[in-house]
C-alpha cells in the first residue's frame, strides 16, 4: 500500500509541507484539507524533493490549491520538485503556470 508523509512547518508568511512517498488517489484525503484550508490564510510551499510518484488526482490537487490560493491573494510553491514529480506536471501542458523555488526564502507575500 502506498503511503505518504506530510511534515508541516511554518515561516513568517508560508506553511511548508514535506512531502515524502506517494501523492495519489489513496492518500491525498489529508493532504487535501491541509491544502484547501492553508492557502485561504497563508503561502503554501510543497516541497516535494522527496515525492517518489504522483498520480492525476494529486497533479489535479496541486492545480486546485494553486487556483485557490489566487483566489485568496497567496501563493502555493512548489519547491524542488522530484523528477518523476516534474514530470507529470510536464505532461499536463500546465508547467509554466506554477512558481518552483528552491528555497523557502524565495517566498514573496
Amino acid at each position: 500500500m502506498d503511503s505518504l508523509k506530510l511534515t508541516e512547518k511554518f515561516g513568517s508568511n508560508y506553511v511548508l509541507y514535506e512531502l515524502s512517498g506517494v501523492i495519489n488517489s489513496y492518500t491525498l484525503d489529508d493532504l487535501k484539507t491541509k491544502v484547501y484550508s492553508t492557502v485561504v490564510d497563508s503561502n503554501l510551499v510543497l516541497d516535494l524533493s522527496m515525492t517518489e510518484a504522483i498520480d492525476s488526482a494529486g497533479v489535479g490537487l496541486i492545480m486546485a490549491g494553486f487556483n485557490d490560493a489566487q483566489e485568496f491573494s497567496h501563493k502555493l510553491y512548489i519547491m524542488n520538485p522530484s523528477t518523476s514529480v516534474r514530470q507529470a506536471l510536464e505532461d499536463t501542458g500546465f508547467i509554466d503556470t506554477f512558481y518552483f523555488i528552491h528555497s523557502v526564502t524565495e517566498v514573496t507575500d
